[in-house]
């Protein structure tokens, strides 16, 4: 099911979940982000977190909140993982973070562009929560809200990588994409310069290569644009991600830097038709 649904602008979610948070010793904080059950305790001389997924999530479980009972007993299985420190300190950061692989997206509908011509589309990837410590460089955790399905790209088996899989409608209008919390909007721009109709079935989005801001004005998360030139049938398309924030970002909050470098542009289509 796809997720990208229209969105009056009167009607704009929160969907700034993230943040600095002040602890207590002893003092435990939840979450509900999605379907995902999270919390955080600063213990005497430890962070503790903790977390239940469902089996099954949805790319539409977009709302969060915190909790105001944060002792409640998650439903089982829960996941637990405990970090020691010397010295504790009474602030821990969340923040949002793009995929740590290649993103396959899949249009709803097929897409076409005609010889000659240009189109700016609209898509979102899933995010990652990441935890900070106060004065630590590297998160402590970093897990998806709501778990992509695992694919493979690749001409074959044996070439390829290990992607996750997320199917989008895609949008031609930034009014037409819902603001979402647990997702990041890329502006893709193809320049169609050969002389066939261009259709492309799926893409291969390197979102580890991207870098991640926070709009106010717009309600969303960005990432940096990619152009994507195709010039003839027996040349592979030339892929290049643009420096700038994109311009319907407007003022942005830089969040994170690329996981990896421009490493896996090579391999973004693995077919057109």
């Amino acid at each position: 099911m796809a997720v990208d649904d229209f969105v009056s602008e009167n009607n704009l979610p929160n969907i700034k979940w993230w943040g600095e948070f002040h602890f207590e010793p002893h003092q435990t904080r939840a979450w509900r982000f999605g379907s995902l059950l999270f919390r955080l305790t600063r213990g005497f001389q430890e962070w503790r977190m903790e977390y239940h997924r469902p089996d099954v999530q949805f790319d539409g479980e977009q709302s969060w909140a915190e909790i105001l009972e944060p002792d409640f007993a998650f439903p089982q299985p829960i996941h637990v993982e405990r970090y020691i420190f010397r010295k504790m300190c009474n602030t821990f950061t969340l923040m949002p973070r793009l995929a740590d692989r290649s993103v396959v997206i899949r249009p709803v509908d097929p897409m076409y562009i005609p010889a000659g011509q240009r189109g700016l589309l609209y898509i979102s990837t899933p995010l990652w929560i990441s935890g900070f410590a106060e004065g630590q460089k590297d998160p402590l955790f970093d897990l998806p809200v709501i778990r992509p399905k695992d694919t493979w790209f690749g001409p074959d088996k044996r070439t390829g990588e290990l992607c996750y899989a997320t199917a989008v409608d895609g949008r031609t209008e930034l009014e037409q994409l819902q603001p979402r919390a647990f997702r990041a909007v890329t502006p893709i721009i193809f320049h169609n310069s050969s002389h066939e109709l261009l259709r492309f079935d799926r893409m291969n989005v390197p979102v580890p290569a991207l870098p991640l801001f926070y709009s106010e004005s717009t309600h969303r998360l960005w990432t940096s644009h990619i152009k994507v030139i195709h010039e003839s049938l027996d040349r592979s398309p030339r892929i290049r991600i643009e420096n700038r924030t994109p311009p319907r970002a407007g003022e942005v909050t830089y969040m994170h830097a690329p996981r990896y470098p421009e490493s896996a542009l090579f391999h973004m289509f693995d077919s057109f038709f």
